[in-house]
């Protein structure tokens, strides 16, 4: 019964690991992994998960001439996207993201394992800022999938 119950965690953190999206900066290709750790970092740093999100997109809410956010029939902000995806979401995001896929990674497998600092990963990273936000996003999508 124990050889079983072996087998099917190894089975589940397998799963866990190929579920690990990659990412390649300085050379090295990391781990990454927007779950719950992540969310509740850009909440705290944005105030709201949908603010990050709005931030990340590029998305603004549209502003009347006094300045006042401009709502719809039903009660909801009129959103568009014009604006470039923010920097600052990006910087917010991504070293938490590959700080959460080594976690992951490392208890896996049951390494130790070194934060890459923030300034390393954008100081390294070859990626335009565009791409970054489009790649953030995806994995941010599948943060909220349910989970079968």
């Amino acid at each position: 019964m124990a050889q079983k119950r072996a087998k099917i965690r190894n089975r589940e953190l397998v799963n866990r690991m190929t579920e690990l999206k990659r990412i390649m900066i300085g050379g090295k290709l990391f781990p990454i992994k927007f779950d719950i750790n992540v969310l509740e970092h850009v909440q705290d740093e944005y105030g709201t998960v949908n603010e990050f999100e709005r931030n990340l997109r590029g998305i603004e809410a549209v502003r009347d001439e006094k300045g006042n956010v401009v709502y719809d029939e039903k009660e909801k902000p009129v959103l568009f996207a014009t604006k470039e995806p923010s920097v600052r979401a990006i910087k917010t995001a991504l070293p938490a993201m590959i700080n959460e896929g080594l976690a992951i990674e490392a208890e896996e497998t049951g390494r130790s394992w070194e934060p890459v600092s923030e300034l390393w990963v954008l100081s390294n990273c070859n990626i335009s800022f565009e791409t970054l936000s489009d790649m953030i996003y995806e994995e941010y999508k599948r943060c909220f999938e349910v989970k079968k």
